[in-house]
């Protein structure tokens, strides 16, 4: 029989797998914080008896230490510079690093049952997405997705937490090109639909420039099968922006009116020329030019970490505070608050995890590998993700650090 092929392992390892799917949708979607702690410690507990923790403080010292260093330097700059009177939550949220380290650490355990561990990932998301796509276009009559989970008003819908889970998809993409370049079928092909269209109607330019670099990676990855994929998926994309007459000025003028429209904040200029938002005269820029500045003044250790935040209120002409914002881009947020010394062990934890992957770069999974490894990097430039589980996801299953280990997978 069929199921006589599973062990008890494959079962379990299949629904730990699903677990993790569970736990990273629900950290994308605005969900009670009470089902993201039970997601999360099912997943963490779930690992842990997987692969058991015996030998852990061991691998901590020789596999992770650069990883560990990152996190301890962060807890240390938090509580030397802590400013109990900002009336704002702190970004980035220290707790978060910890909770998330050990997650890294018990994933990359099973790092060798990647292709897995990403199905699950796909299969959930698709599944809310397909629920969720045609709510909104059709009950909600909105123009565009938002990240909502149904159990909170759509009102007070985060636009932060719609753009992260269009970088997630983005993440995700370059895998649904290499699964429709093993197989076409009609599920690779559907679950292919769901994320083009749902990155589209997140209208997040971040994702959808993410989005058009990992199709690029694929095609010059120098694999046949999946260039050839990529190439395919391109033209149908580009196609459908010509059918429909979607040029970038359009894009964004789509963005900024359902932006008005669905958050109802004016603070959103629909005038806004493209050419602005990716010029000095952005916010963006400013912010990138605030964390510069604050480099030079202290070079070394930074100003602290979430100083950022608390050190560059943006108020408006009458002087009204408007927000306390984020650098949108870790290596300046780090640069800013934790000094080159904060800078340089990051850099050596995303070294470590490229270098980990060419050992076998031969193999199509591995490009895949390095090619969602390679979006990450471009995601860090555009969006805050250090202290967020999708950042420390993505290292965990680009890291390489078991060495000759075949790839696992249930049938």
């Amino acid at each position: 029989m069929f199921f006589e092929n599973f062990s008890k392992k494959d079962v379990y390892l299949n629904l730990i797998s699903f677990v993790i799917g569970l736990t990273m949708l629900s950290m994308m979607l605005k969900t009670p914080t009470e089902v993201r702690i039970a997601l999360l410690s099912t997943s963490i507990l779930g690992l842990i008896f997987l692969k058991g923790s015996i030998d852990l403080m061991k691998q901590i010292l020789n596999k992770y230490y650069i990883y560990l260093i990152f996190v301890l330097i962060c807890f240390i700059s938090y509580f030397l510079y802590l400013d109990d009177s900002f009336p704002l939550k702190n970004y980035p949220e220290v707790e978060n690093f910890f909770i998330f380290f050990i997650f890294f650490i018990f994933l990359n355990q099973i790092q060798h049952h990647y292709l897995l561990i990403v199905r699950y990932c796909i299969y959930t998301a698709v599944f809310f997405l397909s629920f969720s796509i045609p709510f909104h276009l059709f009950f909600l009559e909105s123009s565009m997705l938002t990240s909502n989970s149904f159990i909170f008003d759509f009102q007070t819908e985060s636009y932060s937490n719609k753009s992260t889970f269009a970088i997630y998809l983005a993440l995700l993409f370059p895998f649904l090109i290499f699964e429709l370049s093993k197989r076409i079928n009609l599920i690779n092909s559907y679950n292919i639909f769901i994320f083009a269209i749902s990155i589209f109607y997140f209208f997040s330019r971040s994702a959808l420039i993410l989005t058009l670099a990992g199709l690029l990676l694929c095609i010059f990855s120098f694999e046949r099968k999946l260039s050839i994929t990529a190439i395919f998926i391109s033209s149908v994309i580009f196609s459908s922006f010509w059918f429909f007459e979607i040029t970038p000025k359009k894009y964004n003028e789509l963005k900024m009116q359902t932006n008005i429209e669905y958050f109802n904040s004016f603070s959103y200029d629909s005038s806004e020329s493209l050419n602005k938002s990716f010029s000095t005269d952005s916010a963006r820029f400013k912010y990138l030019k605030n964390s510069y500045e604050g480099f030079i003044e202290k070079p070394i250790f930074g100003h602290g970490l979430a100083s950022f935040r608390r050190n560059n209120p943006v108020f408006s002409d009458d002087g009204k505070l408007i927000r306390h914002p984020t650098t949108h881009n870790d290596f300046a947020q780090i640069m800013y608050e934790l000094g080159l010394i904060g800078l340089i062990v990051f850099i050596g934890m995303l070294y470590l995890n490229l270098t980990s992957l060419f050992t076998n770069i031969h193999k199509t999974e591995n490009k895949i590998l390095v090619v969602q490894f390679l979006v990450l990097i471009l995601a860090i430039n555009s969006i805050n993700l250090i202290d967020h589980i999708l950042f420390w996801f993505i290292m965990a299953i680009t890291y390489r650090s078991f060495k000759n280990k075949k790839t696992l997978e249930s049938n």
